[in-house]
């Protein structure tokens, strides 16, 4: 429990570090409710579908969210590293 309070703890300065650095501030707030939108529908979708699913269903949904979410991250890093590299030459 002290370990998913200290991963939430550091999560959500981390997160608002990176929104302030990448995303305008103009633009914020409509960019984040749009990136909302598909996290809402999953939800909706996972939870209306919970009885045919299952519990172990629903967490291969989640794992598979995650993982697809872990591939974009990296996807990005690599698009920024190679935008910083671009730069310094």
């Amino acid at each position: 429990f002290f370990l998913f309070e200290a991963c939430v703890g550091l999560y959500f300065p981390s997160i608002g570090t990176l929104r302030s650095k990448y995303v305008p501030d103009s633009h914020r707030s409509v960019i984040m409710n749009l990136f909302g939108i598909p996290l809402n529908v999953l939800v909706v979708s996972v939870f209306l579908s919970i009885k045919r699913l299952g519990v172990s269903g629903a967490l291969s949904v989640s794992t598979g969210a995650l993982g697809l979410a872990s591939l974009c991250m990296l996807k990005l890093q690599s698009m920024v590293s190679k935008e910083t590299k671009a730069e310094e030459s």
